[in-house]
């Protein structure tokens, strides 16, 4: 995995000396941005996943703690209505992913917006995209992530005054649907907000229990302790790859926001778009750890 992984900061950095050449000066922060939001939004959908992971994870320690005090039918019971608010958990995450994923499409079709001889059509291409972000942030803005709300987490709006780009198109664009995305932006930085504080929660809970199981009851028993308990205790010590990743992921999304905001008001500089570069890089190179400790993730 590490291998075929492209690095963002150096990219964009290279962006920053090369981009001017292919772009206008005042639409180079702008292709900046969306290169960031594109590398961003890829690796969100293994967070999610991590999450609902996590989530199972609580939920199936609480029925095996319940289910020795329980006769057979009310276990049958318990199971089912576990059961079915986990799969109503996994419709919010799939809702999630859709509108990350519409966000994707958006920045791939600016990155075409911004190009001098780009396809004809793009602009309706990114009207629709909008549209359908439209449709679903409703939805989203009533979701939970575990006992989180995201509704009270999205920041006020911003007021963009966009800058007077050369290009007739794009300032038409940017008009039309700037204020639309910017929204949806705060929309995702308030669902991962919402998603950190449920990681935490639950991988406390994992955590403690792990550490009960794996590490306490072994050490303090009379029995003999496993040749593999050194390594329990370590990996009890040390901080999860999803709740980092979760925290960075926050991160991200946030600098991504305020930039985006900043380029089309061109405020936005070289020194500003490689902090943006490097933040979300630090979310992508966690999230790749969390492919490589999926096997020992959930406890």
């Amino acid at each position: 995995m590490r291998a075929r992984h492209t690095h963002l900061l150096p990219v964009l950095i290279l962006g920053l000396v090369t981009t001017g050449c292919a772009l206008s000066r005042d639409t180079a922060r702008l292709d900046d941005v969306a290169r960031a939001g594109i590398a961003y939004a890829d690796k969100i959908p293994p967070l999610l996943d991590r999450a609902f992971e996590l989530t199972v994870g609580v939920d199936s320690g609480a029925l095996v703690a319940a289910r020795k005090d329980l006769p057979e039918d009310q276990r049958r019971q318990m199971l089912h209505d576990f059961d079915a608010a986990m799969a109503e958990r996994l419709t919010e995450y799939a809702a999630a992913k859709r509108h990350n994923h519409l966000l994707r499409s958006y920045f791939l079709a600016l990155r075409t917006l911004l190009e001098p001889d780009g396809p004809k059509g793009i602009g309706d291409t990114a009207k629709r995209l909008t549209a359908e972000l439209g449709k679903l942030s409703p939805r989203l803005g009533k979701a939970r992530m575990g006992d989180v709300s995201v509704s009270g987490l999205v920041e006020p709006a911003a007021t963009i005054v966009v800058a007077s780009f050369k290009s007739v198109v794009l300032r038409r664009e940017l008009g039309a649907r700037s204020a639309a995305i910017e929204r949806e932006l705060a929309l995702q930085e308030a669902l991962v907000t919402a998603l950190v504080r449920q990681v935490r929660a639950d991988r406390e809970v994992l955590s403690a229990r792990f550490r009960n199981d794996e590490v306490l009851e072994p050490y303090v028993s009379g029995g003999r302790l496993p040749k593999t308990w050194p390594a329990r205790r370590l990996r009890s010590l040390r901080q999860p790859a999803d709740v980092e990743a979760a925290v960075a992921a926050e991160r991200a999304v946030r600098a991504l926001r305020k930039a985006y905001v900043a380029a089309l008001e061109g405020r936005l500089d070289a020194a500003r778009a490689a902090e943006l570069a490097a933040t979300v890089e630090g979310f992508v190179g966690l999230a790749l750890r969390l492919g490589t400790e999926a096997g020992r993730a959930i406890r």
